[in-house]
């Protein structure tokens, strides 16, 4: 199970690089043509928000696998280890719950507007919002990982 989240995660983080390099690439396309031609487009303004969404949501798995997210853990690493452990089960708990909720809220969006398409690429929902669904669930799975790790008592991988 660790290999299949490992070389998830890895591909998850090539397709991220990929789209940030589309994310500056559009961005600097851009203001150049902003600022030298006086001329925007709409199609890079959205090329660019698809790949800062596609980036976002590709990389939150993969720093859950990796315990690399934001965390100010100062007070934690001063609690004894059986409340840490706790702490630890909940938050990872949280975590699973906030990416199922979002998970849910996705499936009811697309019962409705499935078939509705971006503005400039005319790209149907299901495609904006798959790498959504692709991220959220490789983190549900990384969450319940890490969660199962924790009650076995074994330390995650970083």
């Amino acid at each position: 199970m660790k290999r299949i989240l490992r070389v998830a995660s890895d591909v998850f983080e090539n397709v991220s690089v990929a789209f940030l390099a589309i994310l500056c690439l559009s961005v600097f396309t851009q203001i150049i043509l902003r600022n030298v031609f006086s001329i925007g487009s709409v199609v890079l303004e959205e090329l660019a928000r698809v790949s800062l969404v596609t980036l976002v949501f590709l990389m939150i798995p993969v720093l859950t696998l990796r315990k690399q997210q934001i965390i100010v853990d100062f007070v934690l690493n001063k609690l004894p280890a059986p409340v840490r452990k706790g702490f630890d089960l909940a938050i990872q708990l949280i975590c699973l719950a906030c990416s199922v909720y979002l998970l849910i809220a996705i499936c009811n969006i697309m019962k409705m507007n499935y078939n509705v398409r971006t503005a400039a690429l005319k790209m149907p929902n299901y495609i904006f919002y798959l790498p959504m669904t692709l991220g959220l669930t490789l983190d549900v799975i990384g969450s319940l990982d890490h969660f199962i790790d924790t009650v076995k008592g074994k330390e995650a991988a970083k």
